[in-house]
């Protein structure tokens, strides 16, 4: 697995986790106790609050705020519980 990628840009506070393999592109802001999964991607411009959760392979889109303590889940579990249907 690779390292994470984090633009110069980003702003990840020292407490967070990047996984391997997430990006973290321009501009995006990760909080204390944040937690970005592997494979994630979090797009330009991007927040993810304190304590939040970015799971395995999820997407935080272009200039989406992602809630203190809020959880991204996978595309996996997203397909499970809605059948496939986006």
């Amino acid at each position: 697995m690779t390292e994470p990628s984090i633009h110069p840009s980003a702003q990840v506070h020292e407490t967070a986790s990047v996984h391997p393999g997430a990006e973290v592109c321009a501009g995006a802001w990760v909080g204390e106790r944040a937690s970005i999964g592997k494979v994630a991607w979090v797009a330009r411009g991007a927040t993810v609050c304190e304590g939040a959760w970015v799971c395995e392979g999820a997407t935080v889109p272009a200039w989406a705020r992602v809630a203190p303590g809020a959880v991204v889940p996978c595309p996996a579990f997203i397909a499970a519980i809605t059948g496939g249907v986006t």
